[in-house]
């Protein structure tokens, strides 16, 4: 179970790397969400640093094991938790809450929430997942297309609250991947998909293309229609722009 068990810390350098360490010394409780006050090294998507100030949002990592996990389902398990981040989101405000291929969450064409899946598929496999959901943090200098719940509606949020929450949707989603629904989960994840059905501009080995999003494959590469023709792209091998 997902965050039945949480242990807080004050400041670490990641999250995804503490829990990384624990596994190899064999002493993490699977499920264990590990939730850091403040990152000196949070990390995003194409190596990027996660920003948040302290004490303001929320930033964890939890793992679970892939021993008997299908290696062409990988992408599932980000599949399972933008939606999870999704519906939380909704929860807590009105807007346009869409997912940005690959796990991004967006509203209102603004980034609120990412993360970062590590596979390790050696000695103990697991799925490490680290989340970052933007609370109550109102400054992001130099990012104009970062925001938070806060700045989104103008008020204090509850962290223990919003993190509960998405605790419960955490073990939702995770139990319809674990009795192997993967397409329920694949149609409900392409529905919410931002550009979906729409010509988007994309930058692919820093030249600037543009295409329709059509979904996605089953092991997440994105699909796009270009030129009449389509593409199935790998994540990280094309950046959206919008």
């Amino acid at each position: 179970m997902i965050g039945k068990s949480i242990t807080e810390l004050e400041s670490v350098d990641s999250t995804s790397n503490y829990i990384a360490k624990a596994i190899d010394a064999g002493n993490y409780l699977w499920g264990t969400a590990i939730l850091a006050h403040f990152q000196t090294n949070g990390r995003g998507q194409r190596a990027a640093l996660w920003q948040s100030d302290n004490g303001q949002n929320l930033t964890f990592s939890f793992a679970l094991p892939l021993s008997d996990f299908d290696s062409r389902a990988y992408f599932s398990v980000s599949r399972a938790i933008s939606l999870s981040i999704l519906k939380t989101v909704n929860t807590f405000l009105s807007g346009d809450v869409r997912i940005k291929w690959p796990n991004d969450i967006l509203v209102d064409q603004k980034k609120i929430s990412g993360m970062l899946i590590e596979n390790k598929l050696r000695n103990n496999p697991a799925a490490i997942c680290g989340i970052g959901l933007n609370i109550n943090q109102t400054e992001f200098p130099n990012l104009p297309h970062v925001t938070s719940l806060k700045l989104l509606t103008g008020e204090d949020f509850d962290k223990q609250c919003v993190l509960e929450e998405l605790l419960v949707n955490l073990n939702l989603e995770w139990d319809v991947l674990s009795k192997g629904d993967f397409r329920d989960q694949k149609s409900r994840y392409e529905s919410e998909l931002f550009g979906l059905n729409q010509v988007i501009q994309f930058e692919e080995n820093g030249f600037k293309s543009e295409g329709q999003i059509i979904g996605t494959t089953e092991d997440g590469r994105l699909l796009v229609k270009t030129e009449g023709a389509d593409k199935a792209y790998l994540p990280k091998s094309i950046k959206l722009l919008y």
